[in-house]
Order: C-alpha cells, then sequence, then structure tokens
C-alpha cells in the first residue's frame, strides 16, 4: 500500500507541477538609490517648489492615486499647485523615516501648511522606474491638538 501511494504522488507530482517560487536578490544597493532619488523629488517639489525641476524627476507614465491630484504629470502639478501651495504658500515636509524594497519606497513624513501648524503625518509610497518617480500613494492623517506632534514620528 506504501508503494502504490509513493507511486500516486509522484505521478501526480509529475503531471501537476508547481512551480516553486523563489525569492528575487534585493539589490540594497538599487533600493538605497530608490530612497535618494524619493527623498530629493518630495523635498523638491513640496519644500523647494520647483516644479520644473520636479517634472523632470517625473517619469512620463507617472500616475498618482492621490484622489485630489489628478493622475498624470500635469494634473499632479496643476493640482498641489492650486489646492496645496494656492492655499499655503509656506507648506512645508519633512521626511522622518525611509524604507525601500526593490522599486518601492515608504516615506513616513511630518508635514506643516504654515509654521507653528501643529501639522500632519503622512506616509507616501513611490515607485521608481528609470530613475524617476513613476507611481505616488499616500494616507494623510491630522495630528490631534492634545498629542505631541513628535510622538507620531519618534
Amino acid at each position: 500500500m506504501k508503494e502504490i501511494l509513493v507511486i500516486l504522488i509522484t505521478t501526480l507530482m509529475i503531471n501537476n507541477p508547481q512551480p516553486v517560487m523563489a525569492q528575487q536578490a534585493r539589490d540594497f544597493t538599487k533600493e538605497e538609490e530608490n530612497k535618494k532619488i524619493a527623498i530629493t523629488f518630495f523635498y523638491t517639489f513640496y519644500n523647494d517648489k520647483d516644479l520644473e525641476k520636479a517634472r523632470a524627476m517625473m517619469h512620463p507614465e507617472f500616475i498618482n492615486h492621490h484622489p485630489y491630484s489628478g493622475k498624470g504629470i500635469e494634473e499632479t502639478i496643476t493640482a498641489v499647485n492650486k489646492h496645496l501651495f494656492g492655499k499655503y504658500p509656506k507648506f512645508k515636509v519633512t521626511v522622518k523615516r525611509v524604507a525601500a524594497e526593490g522599486d518601492l519606497v515608504w516615506m513616513q513624513s511630518y508635514t506643516q501648511n504654515d509654521p507653528g501648524d501643529h501639522g500632519k503625518m503622512s506616509m507616501d509610497i513611490w515607485r521608481i522606474k528609470d530613475g524617476k518617480i513613476a507611481e505616488h500613494w499616500d494616507i494623510i492623517q491630522d495630528i490631534p491638538k492634545d498629542v505631541e506632534p513628535s510622538s507620531m514620528y519618534n
């Protein structure tokens, strides 16, 4: 009986092979480069407000998943310029943590609409393609007035 079971299992494995998915080796050097690209873009776009330089750092196929920022490069730049910088010309972001895996970069940030503003915490995810910003997702959370902002990132 044991021999029949071994033959049956072997036959099933040969006739229905399940591919074994090996985990891709991580390229830590590339991941560090991707983190630098994302941080540089983030500060160029949001703090320096250098929209031309930021535009050049965005991949032609850029997709933004923020619901009010448009989908492509031009829609995103127009929306951020109008709805964020237009209302809050002194908007500032400070990166607190950065992590990367493959072509994705995660960034936790503290943002202030104006100096002295209690602020918000944000988590942005950037996909890097060909050395440029190709995709963006974010989650933004108000920091409650009775909470010390640094407790959200320290």
